[in-house]
């Protein structure tokens, strides 16, 4: 079985709106339907799981947006680490050997390649994560604010979602993580950490997590150029 995991348990309310941002729209749209949207287009994926904040879960279902694909709501924890956890229960619960995609509610605009490559190469490999070069110059920084360095970009790669794992192995890693208290800043992370390395795949600069306005307007953007690229 696979099954996508959707971690959308954040309060966002940075961008100064009233409810969380993985509800504001995008071409009349909230971000959270756009990213099950993409999921739920995905043949081989057998059954989707939402992590949603407590105070939200009403709120999401008043929306009136109904998948083909099973969705199961579950309560998001204190932090996104506990989110996880929570949701990685539930398809261990669904299917113990199932195959489970991470993917951040708010990344609305994943496509359904990334989403398919995640699970041919989890399959292959163990573990895959979607990933992009490096764009810019990156300098490591002294406490005094001169610069220190120089990395060698090349060596380096900006990881998105999904990140897809085997659930039997990433909920145990999650639940030896809390055990030795590690600091890990996701999911790949916890990974590496008892079971190797992850492959990584290409992933796409579309695929952006949506955190401020500005990457509202972009996301926006981006749209509106795929539909026009789909009218040609």
């Amino acid at each position: 079985m696979v099954i996508g995991l959707i971690v959308s348990g954040g309060k966002g309310l940075r961008m100064g709106s009233e409810v969380p941002k993985q509800f504001l729209p995008v071409q009349g749209v909230p971000i959270l339907i756009r990213t099950l949207m993409a999921f739920d287009e995905v043949d081989s994926l057998e059954a989707l799981v939402l992590v949603l904040g407590k105070d939200f879960i009403e709120y999401f279902k008043e929306l009136g947006y109904t998948p083909r694909k099973p969705l199961y709501i579950v309560e998001a924890g204190e932090e996104r680490f506990s989110s996880v956890r929570n949701g990685l229960e539930k398809a261990y619960e669904l299917d113990p050997e199932s195959v489970v995609l991470i993917h951040d509610g708010v990344r609305p605009l994943v496509s359904k390649k990334i989403i398919e490559d995640g699970i041919e190469y989890s399959g292959k490999y163990g573990a895959a994560a979607c990933s992009v070069a490096l764009k810019d110059t990156v300098k490591s920084v002294g406490e005094d604010g001169f610069s220190t360095g120089t990395l060698e970009r090349e060596k380096y790669r900006l990881i998105q979602t999904p990140q897809c794992f085997f659930t039997k192995e990433i909920l145990s890693g999650h639940k030896r993580i809390q055990e030795i208290d590690s600091q890990v800043t996701d999911d790949t992370a916890v990974y590496e950490a008892f079971y190797g390395s992850v492959y990584l795949y290409e992933g796409s600069y579309e695929n952006l997590k949506v955190t401020t306005p500005e990457d509202l307007l972009l996301a926006a953007a981006i749209l509106a150029n795929r539909e026009i690229e789909s009218c040609k």
